[in-house]
């Protein structure tokens, strides 16, 4: 009797398991489709906003794909610090930790910055300053864009 009600939990743990795995599994596949669709439309919006040319398009893409992928690495960084900061209590660490803490928000800021810094170089090197401007304010707008629609599908998720 015991072990029938040990093989029956285990195969229950079995199969709990497994459908939480083919879950993350979903999940994972649906934040990449996301992720493409924000991509997408980012390219698209910057496209737009600058107006490249044919010659402009094929030398700055490149470029700005690399310096997305660096960015957001760096960004993913910052984030994984920023979040593991605001789960200690500032008041139970020692005057040390806490600035070590600190020191790093400036060093994680400040590598951001320094990549920022090294492709506005190689931006300067493929469009015009005008179009360079544009990209930045593109890039701002975008952001402001991207919140606004997460935004309102919240609030449309909430009238429901």
């Amino acid at each position: 009797m015991k072990t029938k009600n040990l093989i029956l939990n285990m195969c229950l743990l079995l199969i709990i398991f497994i459908f939480s795995m083919q879950l993350n599994a979903q999940n994972g596949q649906r934040r990449q489709i996301i992720k493409d669709k924000v991509e997408a439309q980012k390219v698209a919006y910057i496209t737009n906003a600058l107006s490249l040319t044919a010659a402009e398009a094929q030398q700055f893409w490149p470029v700005y794909n690399e310096y997305s992928a660096k960015n957001e690495e760096l960004l993913k960084t910052f984030r994984k610090n920023n979040i593991e900061d605001r789960n200690v209590d500032p008041e139970k660490i020692t005057d040390k930790e806490a600035m070590d803490m600190a020191d790093d928000q400036i060093i994680q800021a400040q590598k951001i910055l320094d990549l920022r810094k090294k492709y506005h170089i190689e931006f300067k090197k493929v469009l015009p300053p005008k179009k360079l401007l544009k990209l930045y304010q593109a890039e701002k707008d975008f952001k402001k864009f991207l919140l606004k629609e997460i935004k309102d599908r919240r609030d449309d998720r909430m009238k429901r």
